[in-house]
């Protein structure tokens, strides 16, 4: 039984750190422009921003709320820029040194605020393991419960095996895992012999701090195409990117979504910018009416009192997750099977559930956001 966590930066957020689109950019704000990001725009001010794409999300920042706003965004800056400027060449030569800029600044700002390597953790994280292997579905409606805990039940063939994909660039989940002195625990399931276990190994399947950040738009369809020469346009469509850059963080993930019974996603807007990801899962779960896909979402101030207002929320999120799928050219069946085959869990408090303010860097993580912060069911990967 493969169970694989696709987990993004609600994750990081839910720990401690202050890695929200918003955090950053009033972080880059202050410190390069002597800027404080207020809810008006300063046109005297914006004249200070020598970063097209800085520029650009200044002047836009009412229409980008999170990271996967952003990167898409982006694809609309490369348009709006097209249209402006007859030197288009040295115009995406800018842009594309700017893009540099901005990797660079939010690798040095990440690196600033996530735990540092001579930081010693001294707590022991076995139970969070164990509750999210006992209770990763906790939450999802009765019929569900019973369909998912039917389907672990039967399972007397394999042992049941949790891997992560990780969308975050931060240190975040591999020090929580390292700091785990039991990775395993008994089936209390079916009382096999087979245990619950869970991986050690992360695919970071966006890079790491330090190495292939990975930052863009999904295909390309979301950016003006002829303003790059193709080298350049295929490092700004993530999938392309992953592909070019030799390392097999694309492979693996698309292997492990492949291969997995149930799809935990965690902390993640369903993007357009990920469109990539969705369709491979969706490929997945069309392959057998037995897989499941588990979509957690947070809201600030979740109503239950009323079935109308949680059927709403359960099919939004399942229309954000099919809104995604339209190079599937999927008939009216095929989209009422995978209906069924989603559940949807709001403000989960079992997934890797773990508190590291103690071990951050609290000046650097201390959020003084005056607009408001993303949450987290509408994260982006960081």
């Amino acid at each position: 039984m493969e169970i694989t966590f696709l987990l993004g930066n609600g994750f990081d957020i839910q720990c401690g750190l202050k890695t929200t689109y918003l955090d950053f950019y009033k972080y880059i704000l202050k410190k390069k422009y002597s800027i404080n990001l207020t809810k008006e725009i300063d046109k005297e001010l914006a004249l200070k921003i020598d970063n097209i794409i800085y520029s650009e999300i200044y002047k836009s920042k009412d229409k980008i709320k999170n990271w996967a706003d952003l990167e898409l965004q982006l694809g609309v800056f490369t348009k709006q820029l097209q249209k402006q400027n007859n030197d288009v060449e040295g115009l995406s030569k800018r842009f594309m040194e700017d893009f540099e800029t901005l990797l660079e600044d939010l690798n040095d700002y990440l690196k600033s605020i996530q735990i540092q390597d001579d930081v010693k953790i001294k707590e022991d994280f076995s139970d969070v393991l164990y509750t999210t292997m006992n209770d990763f579905f906790y939450g999802v409606l009765q019929r569900e419960n019973d369909e998912l805990n039917n389907i672990l039940v039967d399972n007397y063939s394999s042992h049941f095996n949790y891997r992560c994909i990780s969308f975050n660039y931060t240190n975040t989940l591999k020090k929580v895992i390292q700091s785990c002195s039991e990775v395993s625990m008994p089936n209390r399931l079916n009382n096999s012999s087979h245990s619950h276990i869970f991986d050690k190994e992360i695919i970071n399947v966006h890079g790491v701090i330090g190495r292939y950040l990975t930052l863009g738009l999904n295909d390309e369809t979301q950016l003006a195409t002829d303003f790059f020469d193709m080298s350049d346009l295929n490092d700004l469509i993530k999938p392309k990117s992953l592909e070019n850059n030799r390392e097999y963080m694309r492979r693996d993930a698309e292997n492990l979504i492949d291969n997995s019974d149930i799809i935990v996603i965690f902390g993640m807007s369903i993007g357009s910018t990920d469109k990539h990801w969705w369709e491979k899962i969706a490929y997945s779960l069309m392959n057998s009416k037995n897989k499941k896909l588990i979509i957690h979402l947070y809201e600030k101030t979740p109503s239950f009192l009323s079935p109308r207002k949680a059927r709403i929320r359960r099919e939004s999120k399942e229309n954000d997750f099919l809104s995604h799928l339209d190079n599937l050219d999927l008939s009216d069946e095929q989209r009422a099977q995978l209906r069924k085959q989603i559940y949807i869990v709001t403000n989960s408090e079992y997934i890797l559930n773990v508190d590291l303010r103690q071990y951050l860097n609290l000046d650097k993580n201390e959020s003084t956001n005056v607009v408001g912060l993303e949450t987290k069911g509408n994260s982006k990967a960081v």
